[in-house]
């Protein structure tokens, strides 16, 4: 008798848990800033859940936490950055979305690195 394969499920679920992960470590920074009222304009919280969702799930879903994680700064008014860039919001979150960007990047180069 051929042994079953593995549930599937529990290996979706398992994989789906690291983006949860990663969305929940965002709404957690969003939420916080909102209670606080003070934005959080470090990248440190933002580039971990956009490490995650890279190191687990691949570029694709690295470049789509970075946008998220894009939007949850805009969402809680970590833009703009100080008070001479006024208007300039779309260009800071441009900018912020190419930061994030990298982080991917070099998540990816250190996962490849690894199995060299």
């Amino acid at each position: 008798m051929k042994p079953g394969r593995p549930d599937t499920a529990h290996e979706r679920l398992w994989s789906a848990i690291w983006l949860i992960a990663a969305a929940a470590m965002l709404v957690l920074v969003a939420v916080l800033g909102w209670l606080t009222d003070t934005p959080v304009r470090s990248l440190f919280p933002y580039g971990i859940a956009v490490g995650l969702a890279t190191w687990h799930h691949g570029m694709t879903a690295g470049f789509v936490f970075a946008g998220l994680g894009t939007l949850a700064a805009l969402a809680t008014g970590a833009f703009p950055s100080h008070e001479g860039l006024r208007g300039q919001e779309l260009v800071e979150g441009l900018y912020t979305y190419l930061k994030l960007s990298v982080v991917v990047l070099g998540v990816k180069l250190g996962k490849l690195a690894r199995r060299v």
